[in-house]
């Protein structure tokens, strides 16, 4: 497995401290990864972005392990729902321009997971939107990666219903061992759910609190067992990238450098 950065880890020093994207790129070589995420929320426009990350990246010695979209395909209005398609569309064909070998999606936002009515109505809108967008990834030639993102889909067993619905190699998963816990679900149990299907990892932690709330930590101080759900991956036989998602209150600039060098352990470790 190779280890990399997602853009979000660094999201608020980003834009508290105004970022270009070479300062990104050079703080995430400094860690010592083998990449970088890029979030689609803080690039330029999609008819610029493309040179820009090509430019961020050149001699770098980083390698794109992803191109993160923020999808929501649970939406009432049709004509937003048609949005959210057109705007993944266009991102995509920047995923193919600069060879992301995965582009993040999430399925949409869920009020409440116990309303069994909304919950049938989102999860049909998720497979119809990635339905069309399947073939469009094919055609730039990225893979879709579906992530468990707290709404729809949320646990392991529903990404594979899911991509099992579409039946494209062109759609697949990726894990986020630490938002399973929103479910709520086991890490380890959702990662075995989904690890078949996964074609990226997000690793973050955290603990869940009382109230089914999940606070974010800094990884390998939260709940999640990490170790197990990477092994789990390696068996299933994952070979990918596995991305540090830092979410944490602490300081990005401290809390990130402290996860990375614990994902790097336990990865040295498999």
């Amino acid at each position: 497995m190779k280890s990399s950065i997602c853009h979000y880890s660094l999201h608020r020093v980003f834009k508290d401290q105004n970022w270009s994207l070479q300062q990104l790129v050079d703080f995430v070589k400094g860690q010592g990864v083998d990449g970088i995420d890029f979030h689609v929320k803080f690039l330029p426009a999609p008819d610029e972005a493309a040179d820009a990350i090509q430019a961020a990246l050149a001699g770098s010695g980083l390698v794109l392990s992803g191109l993160s979209l923020s999808t929501n395909f649970n939406q009432d209005d049709p004509s937003l729902f048609r949005e959210q398609i057109d705007t993944a569309q266009q991102w995509l064909e920047v995923a193919g321009a600069v060879k992301a070998p995965a582009s993040r999606v999430f399925g949409g936002h869920l009020k409440n997971r116990k309303d069994a009515a909304a919950l049938k109505t989102g999860m049909a809108r998720v497979k119809e939107a990635l339905r069309e967008l399947a073939p469009a990834a094919e055609q730039n030639g990225v893979v879709l990666a579906l992530e468990n993102h707290g709404g729809l889909p949320c646990s392991g067993e529903e990404q594979v219903e899911v991509i099992e619905a579409i039946d494209s190699p062109f759609l697949r998963a990726t894990i986020d061992v630490g938002n399973y816990m929103a479910m709520p679900q086991d890490p380890v149990d959702g990662t075995k759910a989904a690890a078949k299907y996964c074609a990226y990892v997000h690793l973050k932690d955290g603990r869940l609190l009382a109230d089914g709330k999940v606070e974010r930590s800094v990884i390998g101080e939260g709940e999640v067992d990490i170790p197990e759900c990477l092994r789990t991956l390696k068996a299933s036989g994952y070979d990918g990238f596995v991305a540090l998602e830092y979410e944490a209150a602490e300081d990005e600039l401290s809390g990130v450098p402290k996860s990375v060098t614990y994902m790097k352990k336990v990865m040295a470790e498999l």
